[in-house]
């Protein structure tokens, strides 16, 4: 991968995402270049291959202080947005297979941040979520009933995973010219 396209791409885009630390797939694309977007996507694809976080049971979720986990979702229930920290972190059982990749993309995030930081960039403390708490109270504020009932048996695991789903699209899109919010895609 070239290290200092995607971190030239970063530098371009970062000031850009309105709704950091949740971001789209697009936004990852735009803001690591298309080679950094290959090479996770190869990554994901071995992960669903080799069920690594699926047999881990999501072990990193609760160490970074995600206030969205509960191991009873099976999986993040925010994954289509969730922040760029979680994105790229892959723990020691990746290291099997494309260990350099991994490391690679490792080196790629940490030096954007880096450029990003001695160019003076208002959003780069935001890549340092989860937690959210800081950098997204509303969206904090809004599930916490939702991810404590599911913890506690008391809501469907899936049920919840569609209101937080739908609460952090409304948290991550803007507003439309009218004023209304665009539809949620947990509705269709």
């Amino acid at each position: 991968m070239n290290k200092q396209k995607a971190i030239t791409s970063f530098l371009e885009y970062v000031e850009q995402l309105p709704h950091l630390p949740l971001i789209t797939d697009s936004d990852m694309c735009k803001l690591f270049g298309e080679e950094v977007n290959t090479a996770l996507a190869e990554i994901d694809r071995f992960n669903q291959k080799e069920q690594i976080c699926l047999r881990c049971q999501n072990r990193c979720c609760p160490v970074c202080g995600c206030e969205l986990y509960a191991p009873e979702f099976g999986r993040c229930p925010i994954y289509n947005l969730r922040p760029v920290l979680c994105r790229l972190h892959f723990c020691h059982r990746f290291n099997t297979a494309g260990r350099s990749v991994v490391v690679e993309l490792g080196d790629i995030f940490f030096e954007c941040l880096q450029a990003a930081d001695q160019a003076s960039s208002a959003k780069v403390r935001l890549f340092e979520s989860p937690p959210l708490a800081r950098d997204a109270p509303e969206l904090t504020e809004a599930t916490a009933s939702w991810v404590d009932s599911v913890r506690k048996g008391s809501l469907d695991p899936e049920y919840a995973r569609k209101l937080i789903c739908r609460e952090a699209e409304k948290y991550q899109t803007p507003d439309t010219h009218d004023g209304t919010r665009l539809k949620s895609a947990v509705d269709s």
